[in-house]
């Protein structure tokens, strides 16, 4: 016999749960009371919880294993929403409990239909959790409690993961139940078709055929090869049959920026080399990617027009959006793929790619994202510039988390990642106020080791309070605050497409930003700033070699660009349309680009008038598995 809240924290330590991240509430103290009682269980107590979603996010992403979030009913529950989204769309492993009124005073029990609150405190969380989580349930009935926490553990780890929610009652925490006679979970119960990961024998066969007959292969790595731990297989074969890797930004750290297989980041804010490689290639081979418009880019038509798409993924869902054209889909784990290609190619060649590979990297060096002429700024610092000092400094096993806006888009360009160096961030949303709870969740996974986070002005206002989470648990995070007087990503948005109307995106237009000297103080967290390079470059390695946290704010550009880019055009009756992803912002000489272009330029498809038919046939081409 046992109290239930008892049982849960006991099955979490049997899973090997470490660490929850939480913010106390009444409607969950039975949970707090068995989390506080645990011997092996540390808690981390954040000051909203978002951030204590984000934390745990960013830890799962980290280690690669499940992470735990507590949290009270109402809005302590509806508070967590953004940090759930992240971890649904960016596949993290993480279990969401939230305490609840007690059952006989929830609007889910009174199946009243529009009734909107019952019990003090309370929210009908479940309908708003149940399409971003793999799993939801209310704990009704205590004896199914371990039932409904291995399935919950269960389909957040199994097939792509991401997060599960249950929400437990105050009267069902409370209860006493007979811990050694509950009911189990049987995976057998599910779909199994949902996690058929395995290639078939025939597919494996198609994938070594087709690149017989390339002549310009191209391995995108996405994050499915850091999910399924994966990066050596990746690296193993593409070195052996000297096949080039380019990467979205969620596929950044599988390998490190200097390997010479390794070309750059691609889509709408990647590198002019990786996008050149990609867009020339005849054969891509796209592993553990989700092909998002910000991958693709948003003239579907245009991507890797002369090439045949294979695409090895997990998720048979993400590919049938009606975007680019699918040759050949494999619905597999992105390692057992791997590993049964690097088995059925073991001394085999498959083609000669030396060539390629050699031309791929004539584009990465030609084309770096850290111009020369970034060095010679005289007042203020360009971020391209920062990033590419910084990164270059810190040792490997020092994990980088970014922010939203410029931030997100700088330092995932220019970042320099080294051998087994991690690089963590908001994939998919992007979110605002990521970096301070991803780094507290990174440093807590590394067992409160230093992590080095990257926000702007702007995004350090959206969790600024977890700097006292920061203190209180003595994590030794490098902030590095970039200001560029605002939103610069707005700025430039307002600036390029509605003639300078600026709205929301600095002091003049309506939004304002406090002295971050005077932040750090009020928190007693170590300040320094740099204000232009020759300062960077003495100072970057002192605030590195500090031991505890410190703000350092980076005096950057207003008018900062984030280049290169992939652009669009605003014709004369107001609509957009973007220029393909190999002619990237700023333009090219058209000589120079020609010149670097072995598929047909796409000006010469526009002017043959073959435009709309090519639209045409790869928009009706349907998958083929």
């Amino acid at each position: 016999m046992m109290k239930l809240s008892n049982y849960v924290v006991k099955f979490l330590e049997e899973n090997n749960i470490k660490h929850i991240f939480m913010l106390s509430g009444g409607g969950c103290m039975h949970l707090v009371d068995a989390v506080g009682r645990s011997k092996i269980i540390k808690y981390i107590c954040n000051h909203h919880e978002q951030a204590s979603a984000m934390a745990a996010e960013a830890y799962a992403k980290f280690k690669g294993e499940l992470s735990v979030v507590l949290v009270t009913s109402g809005p302590g529950a509806t508070n967590t929403i953004t940090g759930v989204v992240g971890a649904f769309q960016d596949s993290a492993p993480c279990l969401f409990i939230s305490g609840q009124s007690k059952r006989q005073q929830t609007v889910y029990n009174s199946k009243i239909p529009k009734l909107r609150q019952f019990g003090v405190q309370e929210v009908n969380i479940l309908p708003i959790v149940e399409s971003i989580t793999k799993y939801a349930a209310v704990i009704n009935e205590p004896e199914k409690i371990r039932y409904h926490l291995e399935k919950a553990v269960y389909l957040a780890k199994s097939g792509r993961p991401g997060p599960v929610w249950l929400d437990i009652p105050l009267d069902v925490q409370g209860a006493v139940i007979e811990d050694e006679s509950l009911n189990m979970f049987n995976p057998e119960e599910l779909d199994t078709e949902y996690y058929k990961v395995n290639p078939q024998e025939n597919e494996i066969k198609i994938v070594i055929e087709s690149l017989k007959k390339s002549k310009r292969p191209i391995i995108i790595a996405g994050h499915g090869i850091r999910i399924s731990n994966s990066c050596d297989e990746l690296i193993n074969f593409a070195k052996e049959h000297n096949i080039p890797i380019v990467t979205p930004i969620m596929g950044i750290d599988v390998v490190e920026t200097e390997h010479k297989n390794y070309i750059g980041r691609i889509g709408t804010k990647g590198t002019r080399a990786g996008n050149f490689a990609m867009q020339n290639s005849d054969l891509i081979l796209s592993i553990g990617s989700r092909l998002s418009v910000s991958v693709v880019g948003h003239e579907y038509s245009l991507f890797a027009r002369e090439a045949k798409i294979i695409v090895v993924d997990i998720d048979v869902d993400e590919h049938k959006k009606k975007t680019i054209k699918i040759d050949k889909f494999i619905n597999a784990d992105a390692k057992i793929f791997l590993q049964k290609l690097l088995q059925a190619t073991k001394n085999r060649k498959l083609g000669n790619f030396i060539a390629w590979l050699n031309k791929c990297n004539y584009w990465k060096r030609k084309y770096p994202v850290c111009l020369l002429e970034y060095k010679k700024v005289k007042k203020g610092i360009n971020f391209y510039y920062f990033v590419d000092v910084l990164t270059k400094r810190l040792k490997p096993q020092i994990p980088i988390i970014s922010d939203a806006g410029s931030a997100f888009y700088v330092v995932s360009q220019a970042i320099n990642i080294q051998k087994g160096q991690r690089y963590i961030t908001s994939g998919a949303l992007a979110t605002m106020g990521f970096s301070l709870p991803a780094a507290i969740g990174v440093s807590v996974a590394t067992g409160n080791k230093e992590v080095v986070a990257i926000t702007g002005d702007g995004s350090f206002q959206l969790n600024i309070q977890e700097l006292q989470t920061i203190i209180q648990n003595n994590l030794p995070i490098k902030i590095f605050v970039i200001n560029n007087n605002g939103y610069l990503s707005i700025r430039q948005t307002q600036k390029r497409f509605f003639n300078e109307n600026y709205v929301c995106e600095s002091k003049r237009s309506g939004i304002s930003f406090p002295q971050i000297s005077q932040i750090a103080g009020a928190y007693g967290i170590k300040y320094i700033n740099i204000m232009n390079n020759e300062m960077m470059l003495k100072k970057i390695d002192v605030i590195l070699n500090y031991d505890s946290s410190i703000i350092c704010e980076i005096r950057s550009l207003d008018d900062q660009l984030v280049i290169p880019t992939n652009t669009a055009v605003v014709h004369h009756d107001g609509t957009i349309t973007s220029k393909p992803l190999e002619d990237m912002y700023p333009f090219l000489d058209r000589k120079e680009f020609k010149k670097n272009m072995i598929v047909k330029p796409y000006e010469d498809i526009f002017f043959s008038g073959s435009i709309e038919k090519l639209k045409n046939e790869m928009l009706a081409k349907p998958i083929k598995e």
